[in-house]
């Protein structure tokens, strides 16, 4: 939140008088609005004191707009830039690269103390990590924390991506999450850590017993899909698919041919949009089943360009699917299509927790997966092997699986916590490992409606009155169980609509749905560091790198004012 008091904005002012040149864009002149409605619009803005000068508002802004953008700092050095910023703003002084790299260290240094600040406010953090290689062969790893303030909101920060030279064992990788625990002030608040699947890092989940462990939920989902797509069957097929796909990427004409003659049906009345063909990527999530359902969806106009004699080579015809592999690219898209919805789902950032895991695994293997009457044998050897596969790798049924972290995030769910999908039997077990969890618990009342209204005077009692017994773990617990489910309303509106109603049972609540579903918050900055590190910066020093991930991650998170 930006204090309005404190905000300067720095607009160019264009005189109302014109030239045969167009208007007049006179110097830059400070601006005070009456109320700041976004961090994005205004390119020139930033907040300094009165004493602070222009010049100075300038350079730190010209820092930001390189974070926020990963822009590279040397774009100040550009002659284009420069030239440009003349002609808008000619009194603006555009600050040097040194210049604009020491306000992005400062600014790094600032906002990582308010993110100190707040996580000691935090009962509970869950942490993400993932590991990275950079196109200049440096390693990185980064760390993201995720934790619920007093209101129920969901915050998501960077803690740290740094350089990682030393080999990549489990004991160099716990020894990293440590230090970044210790250093932010984590110690004894961390719920649980969210990884992939590979053996370093699960071996270095081990070595830090102090919080949970857990794998990432959509990458595990990735990995029981790979067997499906290794069938001979549907390898082949896929196999003719992506140099069918190959041959549209690879040749402009062909391509152009494709857009005309779907622009030629939207005419004819076809409501269908303009589409790509897609070409899968073995380390992108889902590409190889949107590639098929691309595929089905521009069946009849690849099928049509590919039979035209004056667009496709007589030698490129082959390329074309006979009818009988059509049937099978449908079917690969139709039995992957729930685990692409399933995927994108859980990668979200907000209003996701690990406790949606085992509803939707449930559902999957019990309905989705079940064999259906009519469908072909290739489709149902599919589902066999995606049931084999999550019973595998879930184990659902296990006593193991029903004392789990995910599950007890979802007995905290108001949507599951019947637990409807389990066995009578084992849905005690859950409870169980609740009551454990409660007993831990010191009891405390959230004060966050209390306002301030005055407390009333308390009535006199006699020393020999009996007097209610306080609320016990059994009493809270059983009340929550006992509610109706609410299958309309978000686990964490819910909670923070009714925190008062179960006050022992929401501080649980408040550490585990905290802990995201998988690790694609750390992932997701490898993207962003793709844009800082790329063939015209992949000198830049591993600790502006980090800055300026850092910056660019944790500065959109903060909201402004738009009232």
């Amino acid at each position: 939140m930006l204090p309005e008091a404190d905000v300067g904005l720095s607009m160019i002012a264009v005189s109302p008088e014109t030239s045969g040149d167009g208007p007049q864009i006179d110097s830059c002149i400070p601006y005070r609005p009456a109320r700041v409605t976004t961090c994005e619009t205004c390119v020139l803005w930033w907040d300094f004191k009165s004493k602070e000068s222009h010049e100075e508002a300038s350079c730190v802004q010209s820092a930001i707009n390189s974070v926020r953008d990963c822009l590279p700092l040397s774009v100040v050095d550009g002659q284009g830039f420069r030239d440009m910023m003349a002609l808008a703003a000619p009194s603006y002084t555009v600050p040097t690269r040194p210049t604009v790299r020491a306000r992005v260290e400062k600014r790094y240094a600032d906002e990582r103390s308010n993110i100190i600040s707040r996580l000691e406010k935090a009962t509970s953090v869950s942490l993400t990590t993932d590991t990275w290689t950079s196109n200049s062969t440096e390693s990185f790893i980064t760390v993201t924390a995720h934790y619920l303030d007093a209101e129920w909101i969901l915050h998501s920060d960077v803690l740290m991506t740094r350089a990682m030279p030393e080999r990549h064992t489990a004991e160099n990788i716990a020894s990293r999450l440590l230090e970044c625990v210790r250093e932010f002030g984590l110690t004894g608040k961390v719920e649980c850590c969210v990884h992939d699947n590979a053996r370093n890092i699960q071996k270095a989940g081990t070595l830090c017993p102090d919080w949970g462990d857990h794998s990432c939920f959509a990458h595990t989902l990735q990995l029981c899909i790979k067997p499906v797509l290794e069938l001979p069957s549907v390898s082949k097929v896929l196999s003719k698919c992506r140099k069918l796909v190959g041959h549209f990427k690879h040749s402009t004409t062909v391509t152009a041919e494709l857009h005309r003659r779907q622009e030629r049906m939207r005419k004819e009345g076809e409501k269908q949009p303009t589409l790509a063909l897609i070409q899968d990527v073995p380390t992108r999530w889902n590409s190889t089943q949107l590639m098929c359902s691309r595929l089905d969806k521009l069946r009849r106009v690849v099928t049509d360009i590919m039979l035209d004699d004056d667009v496709t080579k007589e030698a490129d015809c082959d390329l074309l699917l006979r009818d009988g592999e059509w049937g099978i690219v449908a079917d690969i898209s139709t039995v992957l299509g729930p685990f692409t919805h399933v995927t994108t789902f859980m990668s979200k950032d907000k209003d996701v927790s690990i406790g949606e895991m085992f509803p939707i695994v449930y559902s999957l293997v019990g309905k989705v997966l079940q064999p259906c009457n009519n469908e072909t044998a290739l489709v149902a050897s599919m589902k066999t092997t995606l049931r084999d596969e999550m019973t595998e790798r879930f184990q659902p049924g296990r006593d193991e699986t029903v004392e789990s972290l995910p599950m007890l995030a979802s007995l905290l769910d108001s949507r599951y916590k019947k637990l409807s999908f389990l066995p009578r039997q084992l849905r005690r077990r859950t409870h169980t490992m609740l009551e454990g969890r409660l007993d831990d618990v010191p009891f405390k009342v959230s004060s966050r409606d209390d306002g301030d209204c005055a407390t009333p005077a308390k009535r006199p009692r006699l020393e020999f009155m009996v007097t209610a017994p306080e609320s016990s773990v059994e009493d809270d617990l059983q009340l929550y169980l006992a509610g109706k489910m609410d299958d309309a309303t978000p686990a964490l509106e819910w909670w923070r609509r009714n925190e008062n109603r179960f006050p022992k049972v929401a501080q649980v609540a408040r550490s585990v749905l905290a802990v995201p579903a998988t690790s694609v918050p750390s992932e997701r900055v490898f993207s962003s560091a793709g844009l800082v590190l790329n063939k015209l910066r992949n000198r830049l020093n591993s600790d502006i790198v980090g800055a300026i991930l850092f910056l660019n991650k944790n500065m959109r998170s903060v909201k402004c004012d738009t009232e």
